[in-house]
């Protein structure tokens, strides 16, 4: 099934000592700046997630379509969230599934002058945990970790290009430090990815040999 844009839709399937869990991810749902409402694939695709009753779907970022210049207001912005919870949050909730987001550059982006939007992502989902374990020392909803059943999850704002702030990385190795075991299950996430895969966007990355140092040694 083809997604809208850079959308991704994959089953990811980890065994450990506890039964295995399946989890689906997605990314970039969001259409042209400003949309106020999603491609018919997307609800499509949520159709297919049900369907497969995973133990959670995780979304890296960019549910609406914000980052726009000259800035959207707050009422268009809360319209593009209604369209998102209609399209793709509330039915993954009536059906009993739990979401885990990570912030993206178009819905809540790191970069000062997108505050507003930065706030709105935040309060959209400050009260939905639903069937997560979030564990202590936790930001939701910007970085955090959960665990679901052996497998352990590590959020982090990646929503800006270039070197990872210092901040950022103080928490993922915090997270790790703390909750990550060798014999078991982890997976650490942000919106942008560490290398290059899209072709015109070679530039749209985090660069920094610190976090994949780190990422090694927690394997």
């Amino acid at each position: 099934m083809r997604l809208h844009r850079l959308a991704l839709l994959c089953l990811c399937v980890l065994s450990g000592q506890v039964a295995a869990q399946t989890f689906v991810l997605v990314s970039d749902l969001n259409g042209r700046y400003g949309s106020v409402g999603h491609h018919p694939r997307v609800a499509a695709a949520v159709e297919a997630i049900i369907e497969q009753q995973p133990a959670a779907v995780i979304i890296t970022g960019d549910m609406v379509a914000g980052q726009q210049k000259p800035l959207l207001d707050g009422p268009h912005i809360d319209r593009m969230w209604q369209a998102f919870n209609s399209t793709v949050a509330d039915p993954l909730k009536k059906a009993g599934i739990p979401l885990l987001v990570t912030p993206g550059n178009h819905d809540g982006s790191g970069y000062p002058e997108f505050h507003l939007e930065r706030q709105r992502f935040e309060e959209q989902w400050n009260h939905r945990k639903e069937g997560l374990d979030i564990l202590p020392g936790s930001e939701w909803p910007r970085r955090y970790a959960a665990r679901i059943a052996d497998v352990l999850l590590v959020f982090f704002d990646g929503s800006r290009t270039g070197a990872l702030p210092t901040d950022e990385m103080a928490f993922v190795e915090s997270m790790l430090e703390r909750y990550g075991k060798e014999d078991q299950n982890i997976i650490v996430i942000s919106h942008l990815p560490m290398w290059p895969f899209a072709r015109g966007r070679e530039k749209e990355i985090l660069k920094s040999d610190e976090l994949l140092d780190l990422l090694h040694r927690f394997n």
